[in-house]
């Protein structure tokens, strides 16, 4: 049983001469239940896009995207909302942080639009949760720390300890290593891989780097998957 599957997706956006461009055409794609898989693809390809359909950020022009069974697109734009806060954690290159809360009020944020109880409690009940969160990306003397009082190595481990706030089923991570040296880009996508693994949410990364794609023992091409016959299954 696949923790994701994607069927006949399409994807177009006007084009200057008033036509419109195809820029996401996937026949079949799936995702394994806890796999792990890095994609590469150049930039401006279609990856981006790619990803913004599976997280039901953008609707598609045709076919389905399927998560643990529900149907994607079929959602309202307020049941994806809630469908990517409780089932999907998703990690940008630019962090995304909120600058006026701190790395744990940050985390403690991201738990409650899951819309699992009202603003108060919930930060009551899961602060012990993200602590531990914080402390698993090595973070936990910068609990009180504000985005700008944080090194841009120490800002992507903070977006990758929320990634994981809600236990995500699938966590989707857009360049997450582009603002980042090599040495704490090798750091974040160690944590990210383990973090997904402790937590057994499947993982699909994108990149137009090399080296980030061989951190991972599963490989495929945007254009394996993008615009070609026949299903890619992880």
């Amino acid at each position: 049983m696949s923790c994701l599957e994607v069927r006949n997706l399409l994807k177009s956006f006007p084009s200057p001469d008033g036509g419109a461009s195809l820029v996401v055409e996937v026949e079949k794609f799936s995702l394994r239940p806890e796999a792990q898989c890095a994609m590469k693809g150049e930039s401006g390809s279609g990856k981006t896009t790619f990803l913004h359909l599976l997280a039901g950020i953008l609707k598609p022009d045709e076919g389905e995207v399927i998560l643990d069974g529900l149907e994607v697109t079929q959602l309202s734009e307020s049941e994806r909302d809630r469908l990517r806060a409780t089932s999907i954690g998703y990690v940008f290159q630019s962090f995304n942080l909120l600058q006026g809360f701190t790395s744990l009020e940050n985390i403690q944020l991201a738990m409650t639009f899951s819309g699992r109880s009202n603003l108060a409690s919930h930060l009551r009940s899961d602060k012990t949760w993200a602590k531990q969160l914080l402390d698993r990306v090595g973070l936990s003397d910068r609990l009180d720390y504000y985005p700008r009082q944080l090194s841009v190595g120490q800002q992507q481990r903070v977006a990758l300890a929320r990634a994981l706030a809600n236990r995500p089923k699938l966590v989707l991570a857009d360049e997450p290593t582009g603002n980042l040296d090599p040495q704490n880009a090798a750091k974040a996508l160690s944590l990210l891989a383990d973090l997904c693994r402790e937590n057994g949410s499947s993982l699909l990364l994108v990149s137009h780097e090399d080296k980030v794609i061989d951190a991972f023992d599963r490989q495929l091409s945007w254009e394996e998957v993008n615009r070609s016959s026949g299903a890619t299954e992880v």
